[in-house]
């Protein structure tokens, strides 16, 4: 009889160790999923940084491109800052 006992109280310890183990990996993959989709988000924060800075890119290309004097040239660049203004608005709007 008392070896019966002590072989339940091990099967008992071990099944208990591994609950245990199981509640830490558990508690672990929640912590690693939300860091996955806090690292998402800013992946797709940073894409969207590098799409708005390539059409920056692009307009200065263009109105280099374009404006020969310098009256053509003041006003592209007043027109790219207000469009860069507005921009950096909704940027700042979706980190938000």
């Amino acid at each position: 009889m008392s070896d019966i006992q002590v072989l339940i109280q091990n099967i008992k310890k071990k099944t208990e160790k591994l609950v245990e183990k199981n509640q830490r990996l558990l508690q672990d993959n929640s912590t690693l999923n939300e860091k996955i989709s806090v690292l998402q988000r800013s992946l797709d924060i940073q894409r969207e940084t590098i799409k708005d800075l390539e059409e920056k890119n692009k307009m200065l290309k263009i109105a280099h491109s374009i404006a020969k004097d310098d009256e053509g040239k003041k006003a592209l660049k007043q027109k790219i800052n207000s469009v860069i203004r507005e921009i950096d608005k909704s940027m700042s709007l979706l980190n938000d």
